[in-house]
């Protein structure tokens, strides 16, 4: 009795194989596309936290006014600087340019982004649970940071709110806020605050 040669595939069901292949791709490059664009907006403002921080934490080090730059309304880039050490002189700088830099970010992965700050008390809380509408302008903003890591002027001319989104419909938003005591705190405003279970969400 002769061996059945092997038999591979038909040119109809490699074709049907690619078609079905072509067809998960197509579904998944959307969704792909919205978690990376999730993943920048996540990166942003992790980025802009960590600078946020640094200059509290080297305020307080130098015993000296440290100021935190936010540059640009399109990526996570910003600049850390000392300013000079009198108090009237510190108030005067409006930003890091021709100062003493500490530590500058210049982040290219971030692109896409939109960055919103906001120097208004009131625009902490809007009482609607989701901080109101997405902040959108206001930026190159900062905030210089006192020898005790509070911010000067606060309420004033120091940012206490930093929104990042994009403008893909879907997109997720996360909103930075400073506190009167320079505390940075990060919060979702699509995920329904609890102070129990879910502390993540935007009170």
């Amino acid at each position: 009795m002769r061996p059945v040669p092997p038999r591979g595939f038909s040119l109809i069901e490699l074709m049907t194989t690619l078609t079905v292949l072509a067809i998960l791709i197509l579904i998944g490059i959307p969704s792909y596309e919205q978690w990376m664009l999730n993943t920048r907006i996540r990166t942003a403002t992790e980025s802009i936290q960590n600078g946020l921080r640094l200059a509290r934490s080297e305020a307080s080090q130098r015993a000296t006014f440290v100021r935190f730059q936010s540059t640009s309304a399109t990526d996570a880039t910003w600049t850390v600087c000392q300013l000079p050490a009198t108090a009237a002189s510190a108030a005067a700088v409006t930003s890091c340019t021709g100062q003493t830099t500490i530590q500058q970010v210049l982040a290219d992965n971030t692109n896409g982004v939109q960055i919103g700050a906001t120097t208004v008390v009131a625009d902490i809380a809007a009482g609607t649970g989701i901080y109101g509408t997405p902040i959108t302008g206001g930026v190159p903003a900062g905030i210089t940071y006192t020898a005790l890591g509070r911010p000067s002027d606060y309420g004033n001319t120091s940012i206490v709110r930093i929104d990042i989104s994009a403008a893909q419909a879907g997109s997720r938003r996360l909103v930075t806020t400073i506190s009167a005591g320079g505390m940075v705190n990060m919060c979702d405003p699509a995920i329904p605050f609890n102070a129990t279970s879910s502390t993540q969400g935007c009170p």
